[in-house]
């Protein structure tokens, strides 16, 4: 007598798939924004790394100059002998000899390159690119005459900031210059020199939704630090130097109440 067993059928039903299909779409839904924040703050933290090496960068520049810091620009000739100009990037790169340093992987103005390494407006100028083309994204915070009470003062000394640790020497930004300063609007529409077009707010480096930003410090340390505290209380120096609330005599200098531009148009959205 022969006994014949029936094989079970093990295929899924046509329910049972489409359970799978929603199971996989409920995880991916919950997973790819994890994923995506993930990937933002490493890059995050790229861009800190980043910006210390350029803090260290510049302390070893100063201490091969005399302690005095870089300017925003200089003028110079290249190898052959044609006339340009030197940013404080360029003088600062043979002690980095990364150009990757100086892009930033979130901004997304740093694949343009700023005003001394865009060949078309150096012409524009008489000048040429004379040193390693570089993105923009950082910028050199133009303020000897914090800390020297003139105008006209082109450099400064280590010696003369006052407080190193708190007082901020590069800033994330968006614009084509390689300088930048608290006297520029968030609001201001600004004129790129590079594509020719009108641009929105300058600041920050599209990171934590442009509410905060990566800063050097005169002791080389990098940090995020948010805008609103960028500009600290009345009768405290702020990141920028200076005291807001003593800003019409400052130094004897005059009615500089301007110089807070910065921090009097913050959108309050992105304080």
């Amino acid at each position: 007598m022969r006994f014949h067993m029936q094989s079970k059928n093990k295929a899924f039903t046509l329910i049972e798939l489409l359970v799978v299909i929603a199971i996989i779409a409920i995880l991916a839904a919950i997973l790819f924004p994890v994923f995506a924040q993930a990937k933002a703050a490493a890059k995050a933290t790229q861009s800190i790394s980043n910006m210390k090496q350029i803090g260290t960068a510049i302390q070893m520049y100063i201490s091969d100059y005399d302690d005095v810091y870089p300017i925003r620009r200089f003028n110079g000739f290249g190898p052959t002998g044609l006339p340009g100009e030197l940013s404080w990037k360029q003088v600062t790169f043979p002690y980095i000899k990364n150009i990757q340093l100086f892009t930033d992987p979130v901004n997304a103005k740093a694949k343009l390159p700023d005003d001394t390494s865009d060949p078309a407006y150096q012409a524009s100028r008489g000048l040429n690119v004379i040193a390693p083309a570089l993105g923009r994204g950082y910028a050199l915070f133009d303020a000897p005459w914090l800390f020297t009470q003139s105008w006209g003062t082109t450099s400064m000394s280590s010696t003369q900031v006052e407080e190193p640790a708190g007082t901020l020497l590069i800033a994330e930004h968006k614009r084509a210059w390689v300088d930048t300063g608290p006297w520029l609007d968030w609001n201001r529409d600004d004129w790129d020199p590079i594509t020719g077009t009108i641009g929105d707010w300058p600041w920050a480096g599209d990171k934590w939704d442009d509410k905060a930003m990566v800063l050097i410090f005169h002791d080389s340390h990098a940090k995020r630090a948010a805008n609103s505290a960028m500009c600290g209380r009345d009768d405290q120096r702020n990141m920028w130097g200076y005291v807001r609330n003593q800003l019409p005599a400052y130094g004897g200098l005059g009615e500089v109440t301007w110089v807070d531009t910065f921090c009097q148009t913050i959108p309050a959205s992105l304080r």
